[in-house]
């Protein structure tokens, strides 16, 4: 299995590549608050992704990809959402994450 690295830059550059086209065609107007969301969205899931596949430090990108992942969405999400029921869901997340490591390791 390859490493992180090389599908979070692919990832990464699909996603910006993907940016740059809609904004460039003038498909979407330009609004930089989203510009975070199409880099830590991808990524976030990505990584979470990662977490659940590798066999390795699962704790560490998960807990990584869902801070990702919720800096994206509070991106898109600011106007509907306020940011703080987001970082409150984001700790509960972690908290989940932790737990489950936490059961698992003492099982074992």
């Amino acid at each position: 299995m390859r490493g992180y690295s090389v599908g979070a830059l692919a990832v990464l550059g699909i996603s910006v590549g993907v940016m740059l086209i809609v904004y460039g065609g003038d498909f979407l107007p330009f609004n930089f608050f989203y510009v975070p969301a199409w880099i830590f969205t991808p990524l976030g899931a990505y990584t979470i992704f990662y977490a659940f596949v590798s066999g390795g430090d699962s704790t560490y990108y998960a807990v990584w990809g869902s801070i990702m992942f919720i800096i994206g969405l509070a991106s898109i999400l600011h106007t509907v959402v306020s940011p703080l029921v987001l970082i409150g869901l984001l700790i509960f997340v972690i908290v989940a994450i932790s737990l489950a490591t936490y059961w698992r390791k003492t099982s074992e």
